[in-house]
């Protein structure tokens, strides 16, 4: 069961936007010609192999990277125009596979910083709104721990925390849990699962299938750097059309 009606999605308009997007790193070509649009509210899933281009989209479309060739609307944004770029910061958050949390600091500290430094926020203003966004992923008693202090999960739940303090419209996962071991992942899929039911816009590259099934109202399979198929979980999951989406969902379902 997916969190979005087919018909609420329908009735918004993209909010993210990507046409004719194409991007090499150096004589490697990693997208082609990619064509997609994320509504508002709706939660897109990128599942595919190592290289397969998945997180080079998640970064083009968070601003992080620029294309070669195409053109990406985010927020009514055009990040193809690196003069624009820019203005979508403040606007996403975006959650990578490590922490990056400052070791001296408390989980609290590390919400607070950008709030205090980037949004000149007051240190008591800030510390409200982080406290707030510790207590949407279960933290509010871990706020003075450092980092040493918690475990992987928790780690990573403070880093979401830190986007959601901003308030962004749109969360980007890359990879979340793939640094955790793997009694961990659970914490924070659930954390992601309840950001989704909130209504929350994301876009999460993974290779957690569960999280993929349960959780995302479509699901895009990439291989070689092209959009090979994408549906609803339930399609892409139990009836996948392209002979490479099943081979690669045998794959790592049997492993």
């Amino acid at each position: 069961m997916t969190n979005q009606s087919p018909t609420r999605q329908s009735q918004t308009r993209p909010i993210i936007s990507l046409t004719g997007v194409s991007k090499a790193f150096g004589s490697t070509r990693v997208l082609n010609e990619i064509n997609l649009e994320v509504r508002s509210g709706e939660v897109l899933v990128l599942i595919g192999a190592s290289g397969s281009g998945k997180s080079t989209v998640l970064r083009i479309m968070a601003g992080l990277e620029t294309t070669d060739s195409g053109e990406v609307w985010v927020n009514e944004v055009p990040l193809h125009d690196p003069r624009r770029a820019r203005e979508i910061r403040g606007h996403v958050g975006m959650v990578f596979q490590q922490f990056n949390l400052f070791p001296h600091k408390t989980a609290l500290g590390n919400v607070t910083l950008a709030l205090i430094k980037a949004r000149r926020m007051s240190p008591a203003d800030a510390r409200k709104r982080a406290m707030e966004a510790l207590d949407r992923v279960g933290l509010v008693d871990r706020a003075e721990h450092y980092p040493s202090q918690l475990s992987g999960g928790q780690q990573q739940r403070v880093a979401i925390a830190r986007a959601l303090a901003v308030e962004p419209g749109i969360m980007f996962f890359d990879e979340a849990t793939s640094a955790l071991d793997p009694e961990l992942v659970g914490e924070v899929t659930e954390v992601m699962r309840g950001l989704a039911r909130d209504g929350m816009t994301m876009v999460v590259v993974t290779h957690e299938m569960g999280f993929a099934r349960k959780t995302a109202d479509r699901v895009v399979f990439m291989d070689k750097g092209v959009i090979a198929e994408q549906g609803d979980p339930e399609q892409i999951f139990v009836n996948p059309a392209n002979d490479r989406t099943r081979q690669f969902l045998h794959r790592v379902l049997d492993h």
